[in-house]
């Protein structure tokens, strides 16, 4: 027997029932409607026209009292109307006569009607004491008639009240009846589906349990097909289902399944949060941790990394990864993302990796936010000591420098020439170390907020200013400059001097890292709401072990040109930042470098006019 076939047996039988106690409760509705109308037929009419026997005979009697009283032309049509009604009310109960002993009782109130109308008529025509004959003889037989009244009405009345019982006995007798049947059929009702339901629900438990055991990796679970019917088919299709996996898992193909579930178990057990896009930008995977900083997997797999990242810079990172396909390190202090699980605030660093297939063709990206949380307290920590040696140191140098240059200085001659030479290198490295302090001390003076007034100017006029200064040392050496900063590009509020002091640090180190023959580009583009300077050369290029640590203070890359102070970097990207933007890098080795630090524009200028 089909599972359908069980089900429309099932709810057929439903159904019968209904029937079947839907036809019992009309049948005993319709008799009880029967015993109502059979109440109101026999006895109802019965006890009206007695009543209204009773109230046309005391107006009758009402237009004697008129006729002694000398309103003999009112009592007259008083009785004659009242007579009327009399006679119609008797001929309704006379025609209705249902009940034992009901038949006398109509003959005395017609005996006695006829023999009150003939001594009313008397009364009328009599002469002499008037009064006197209506209380002897007419009000005698008007009481009579009026009692033969009351005795139809009580006898109607009685068996009313007789049938009423009856009524609602045999109603309390149908009603536990159609309980009785009503509970039966629900008993039998539920016998059956629950009947149907083991049926059909043992199976199905046995189903989801298997499905459970091999979700968990038990491939060995199996089900008892046992009957023909759609679960049985079921079952079967299921078991040969999980026969075929055990082949898929032994083959090659299941060898790559487990591969990459071991792949994604790893990134699961990371500490970090990881987020996987891929190379359309759109979120494929994300760990753990990275579901705590931006919401379920199934509420951001399949969404574009802007509408799962709550920073911007994260945006950014994943962005410049798969246009350059090329890896991309942010060093910011201020990439702090707003999650804590235990109420503080916590420091990433933004890391972006490219994904590659076996024909390195670009997949998508791997962005791995590293918790620096600890590294910036030192970072605080270390800063602060930093600024506060530098400004003490700097009263003693200055008097050193003072000392070195007086004795160099000296007319007298007194110093020979090997003692010169060491009083100019002694110079040069006071020189050297007093711009160390103050680096040092405008590195303290960013990072505390204090700058200069900011002002509009054109991102194609800061490019420029910066080309300028530095083109002079760059044709010097050989070096080919490529400037591209169209000036339609929306207007900066900045700080002039910081901003192109950024831009010739970056210069500066293309510079010392491209080779004669080589080119910088400096390019300036619009990104969204954001100005974007780049520099790029095609020097040696930055290893990528360099690449997480290139902006931290006194950095030196292996082999680079002597005369950097290491803090070129780290003052630039703490300037960015003051600014609301963002100094990220990326490099190949024998590839160059391309540094790139965005800046917000401002659309709230009104008139001012930009330099």
């Amino acid at each position: 027997m089909s599972l359908r076939t069980k089900l429309v047996l099932g709810y057929g039988g439903f159904i019968l029932a209904l029937a079947i106690l839907g036809a019992w409760s009309a049948q005993t509705l319709k008799q009880m409607s029967a015993v109502s109308r059979r109440i109101i037929s026999e006895n109802y009419g019965s006890v009206v026209a007695a009543q209204d026997m009773k109230e046309s005979l005391e107006r009758q009697d009402s237009a004697a009292l008129f006729d002694l009283l000398g309103q003999h032309d009112r009592g007259i049509r008083q009785m004659r109307e009242h007579r009327l009604r009399f006679d119609a009310a008797f001929e309704k109960a006379a025609s209705n006569i249902t009940e034992g002993g009901e038949s006398a009782i109509v003959s005395a109130i017609q005996s006695g009607r006829d023999e009150y109308y003939q001594l009313f008529d008397a009364f009328l025509h009599a002469s002499g004491d008037r009064s006197r004959q209506y209380f002897e003889t007419l009000e005698p037989r008007f009481n009579a008639v009026r009692a033969d009244c009351d005795r139809l009405l009580h006898v109607n009345q009685e068996a009313m009240r007789h049938k009423a019982d009856v009524a609602s006995a045999t109603a309390r007798r149908w009603f536990f009846l159609t309980l009785g049947l009503a509970l039966g059929l629900m008993g039998v009702g539920i016998a059956v589906e629950l009947s149907l339901a083991s049926a059909i629900l043992g199976p199905v438990r046995q189903l989801t349990a298997a499905t459970t055991k091999i979700a968990a990796g038990d491939l060995d679970a199996t089900v008892s097909a046992r009957g023909d019917d759609e679960i049985g088919v079921l079952a079967a299709g299921f078991n040969r289902m999980a026969e075929r996996i055990r082949e898929l898992r032994r083959s090659d193909l299941g060898k790559l399944l487990i591969a990459q579930q071991t792949a994604e178990a790893a990134i699961d057990s990371l500490y970090d949060p990881v987020i996987v896009t891929d190379r359309d930008g759109r979120v494929t995977r994300v760990n753990a941790a990275g579901e705590q900083l931006f919401g379920g997997r199934s509420s951001v797999v399949g969404k574009p990394v802007d509408q799962v990242a709550r920073d911007t810079r994260i945006v950014q990172a994943v962005t410049d990864v798969l246009r350059s396909a090329q890896p991309a390190g942010s060093e910011s202090g201020s990439a702090v993302l707003p999650w804590a699980g235990d109420g503080s605030r916590r420091a990433f660093r933004v890391r972006s990796t490219p994904m590659r297939d076996a024909d390195e063709r670009l997949v998508g990206a791997v962005t791995l936010l590293e918790d620096i949380t600890h590294l910036s307290e030192i970072s605080r920590l270390k800063s602060e000591f930093i600024a506060a040696a530098s400004h003490e140191l700097r009263t003693p140098l200055t008097s050193v420098q003072m000392g070195i240059h007086l004795l160099l200085e000296d007319p007298a001659g007194a110093l020979d020439d090997r003692q010169r030479e060491i009083l100019q290198v002694c110079r040069e490295d006071a020189e050297r170390l007093d711009r160390l302090m103050r680096q040092l001390l405008d590195l303290s003076k960013i990072e505390s907020g204090s700058g200069a007034a900011r002002e509009p100017v054109r991102p194609s006029a800061l490019a420029n200013e910066a080309a300028d200064a530095m083109r002079l040392q760059l044709e010097a050496k050989g070096i080919r400059l490529e400037i591209d900063a169209p000036p339609d590009l929306p207007t900066l509020v900045v700080d002039r001097q910081q901003i192109h002091r950024v831009i010739l640090n970056l210069i500066t180190n293309a510079l010392r890292a491209t080779t004669s023959g080589g080119t910088i580009s400096i390019r300036a583009t619009s990104r969204g709401n954001q100005i974007a300077f780049s520099v790029t050369d095609t020097g040696t290029g930055i290893p990528r072990e360099y690449l997480t640590h290139i902006f931290e203070p006194f950095i030196q890359l292996p082999n680079a040109t002597p005369g950097g102070s290491g803090l070129g970097l780290t003052i630039s990207r703490r300037i960015v930042e003051e600014h609301g933007g963002q100094l990220s890098v990326q490099s190949e080795v024998g590839r160059g470098a391309a540094f790139t630090f965005t800046v917000p524009t401002s659309r709230q200028l009104g008139d001012a006019k930009p330099a």
